[in-house]
C-alpha cells in the first residue's frame, strides 16, 4: 500500500510540473520581425558618355528589381525618366517621359541633334501610377568628350552647319583692336541665324559661339588642339600635311581631321619621326641622298644621307668593295661616289652575282678604280628589265663619261 502511495505522489508532483511548464507556454511572448525585400533601380553603364557632337557610346539600360545578387528578379514599376542640365543649384528639364504602365526596364539614347547642355539623367520608380509613392530614385551623370578645334576656311554663313569645335576667324573692321576667333561651342551641330559677332551681342548666354581673341591665341590656329596651323601646313602627331588632299574615291577634300585613313591623303606629307616625304608631284633638281650599306674588307659600313661619298683607304694591293641595297622603291634615287683613295686598285661590285652596273647602254658586273684619285659616280635607277634581268628592272647607272672604258670581256670597266 506504501508503494501505491509513493507512486501516486510522484504522479501528481510530476503533472503539477507540466501544467506549470504548459502555463509557460501559454503565457509567453513571441515577436516576429518581417524584413521588407529589397526595391530598386539598376543602370548600366554607370555613366553616360558622349563624344563631342553629341553622339551617345551606348544606350543607358534602366531595370527595376526585387531581390538581391542572384535572387533578383525584374519587378515592374511606375517610372518616371529626365533629361537635365544642371548648373549649381538650378536644374532644367529638357525632357520627361512617364510611362502610362508600369514597366520593369527602359533603354534610352540621347538624340545627337537635341539637348546639348543635358549633363544628367535622373530616373524615378514609383507604386502608383500618380507618382507619390517613391520606392527608389537614381542620377546618371553624363559626360562629354572634348572637341578637336578644326578652322573652316570660308567665311561666316547662315546657310553652313558648324560642328564642335570648329572656329572661324572674323576679319577686324574700323574700330576694332584685333581679329578675333569665334568656335562653336554647342554638341549638337548647326549654326545661328546671324554671324558669331551679332549672335553674342544679341544673345550673350546662349554658348553657341565662343569668341577667342586673335593675339590671346598666340596667332590663333597655332595652339587649337591637335591640328596645329601654320599657313597652308597642318602638325599633327609628328606629321607636317597639306590642308588639301584627296579622299579614297580621289576626290578633293579639306578634311584633315581623317588623316591616317583613306578618307584624307594629303597631297603633301613630311613624317619628321623618321624622314619620309610624299609628295603627289616633286620636282627635284640636286643630288638624292639616301643610306646605302657597303661591305669593305670585312667590315660593314654605313654611308648617311649627310655624306654619300666614300673614299677607299686602305693600302691592300685588291682593294674589294661590295655595296648593298634594297630593290624596293625607296632605294631608287640614291646617289654614292666611290673614291680609291689607296695605293691599290679597288674594285666594286655588288654583292649578289647579278650584272647592276648600266655604262652607255650595257650591264657590268663590277668596276676597277686603278689608280688613286679614280671615282666612280652613281645613281641608282630603274632601268628596262631587258637591259638588267638578274637585278628585277633596275641598276646602278654609271654617270662617268670620258673616265671611263669598257674592258675587252666586256663584264668590267676600268677607270682611265
Amino acid at each position: 500500500m506504501k508503494i501505491w502511495y509513493v507512486l501516486k505522489w510522484a504522479y501528481q508532483a510530476l503533472l503539477a510540473e507540466l501544467h506549470k511548464l504548459y502555463d509557460m507556454i501559454l503565457t509567453g511572448t513571441f515577436y516576429l520581425v518581417a524584413e521588407a525585400e529589397r526595391l530598386w533601380i539598376g543602370i548600366n553603364p554607370e555613366t553616360v558618355s558622349l563624344d563631342a557632337n553629341n553622339v551617345q557610346a551606348a544606350p543607358l539600360q534602366v531595370r527595376f528589381w526585387a531581390g538581391e545578387g542572384s535572387n533578383k528578379v525584374a519587378m515592374p514599376a511606375y517610372l518616371t525618366f529626365r533629361v537635365e542640365s544642371v548648373v549649381g543649384s538650378s536644374v532644367t528639364k529638357l525632357f520627361e517621359d512617364k510611362p502610362e504602365a508600369k514597366v520593369s526596364s527602359y533603354d534610352y539614347t540621347i538624340p545627337s541633334d537635341q539637348y546639348a547642355t543635358a549633363n544628367r539623367i535622373s530616373i524615378y520608380a514609383y507604386e502608383d501610377a500618380g507618382r507619390t509613392k517613391e520606392i527608389d530614385s537614381k542620377q546618371v551623370n553624363i559626360v562629354a568628350a572634348n572637341p578637336t578645334p578644326f578652322p573652316r576656311p570660308e567665311p561666316w554663313s547662315a546657310d553652313l552647319v558648324y560642328m564642335n569645335g570648329e572656329y572661324l576667324m572674323h576679319d577686324d573692321q574700323e574700330g576694332e583692336d584685333e581679329d578675333v576667333l569665334y568656335m562653336w561651342t554647342s554638341r549638337v551641330p548647326g549654326n545661328t541665324t546671324t554671324d558669331p559677332k551679332t549672335w553674342i551681342q544679341n544673345n550673350p548666354n546662349s554658348g553657341l559661339w565662343t569668341p577667342y581673341p586673335y593675339s590671346t591665341l598666340l596667332a590663333g590656329r597655332i595652339i587649337l588642339g591637335k591640328f596645329g596651323m601654320i599657313d597652308s601646313a597642318v602638325f599633327q602627331n609628328g606629321y607636317m600635311i597639306s590642308q588639301q588632299g584627296v579622299d579614297a574615291n580621289g576626290n578633293t577634300t579639306f578634311d584633315y581631321r581623317k588623316f591616317g585613313t583613306d578618307a584624307f591623303s594629303p597631297n603633301l606629307m613630311l613624317n619628321f619621326m623618321n624622314g619620309d616625304i610624299v609628295g603627289g608631284s616633286c620636282d627635284l633638281s640636286g643630288n638624292i641622298r639616301r643610306g646605302i650599306v657597303a661591305y669593305e674588307s670585312g667590315s660593314f659600313f654605313q654611308i648617311t644621307a649627310k655624306s654619300n661619298n666614300y673614299v677607299i683607304k686602305n693600302s691592300q694591293a685588291q682593294n674589294k668593295v661590295y655595296l648593298l641595297f634594297s630593290t624596293g622603291a625607296k632605294s631608287l634615287g640614291t646617289e654614292l661616289c666611290i673614291i680609291n683613295g689607296g695605293s691599290g686598285v679597288t674594285t666594286v661590285s655588288f654583292f649578289l652575282e647579278n650584272p647592276f652596273f648600266l655604262f652607255k647602254g650595257k650591264v657590268y658586273t663590277y668596276i676597277k678604280l686603278n689608280k688613286p684619285g679614280d671615282n666612280i659616280d652613281l645613281i641608282y635607277s630603274p632601268v628596262l628589265p631587258s637591259l638588267s634581268p638578274g637585278t628585277g628592272g633596275a641598276a646602278f647607272i654609271i654617270r662617268n663619261k670620258s673616265d671611263f672604258r669598257a674592258a675587252t670581256d666586256g663584264v668590267t670597266l676600268e677607270s682611265i
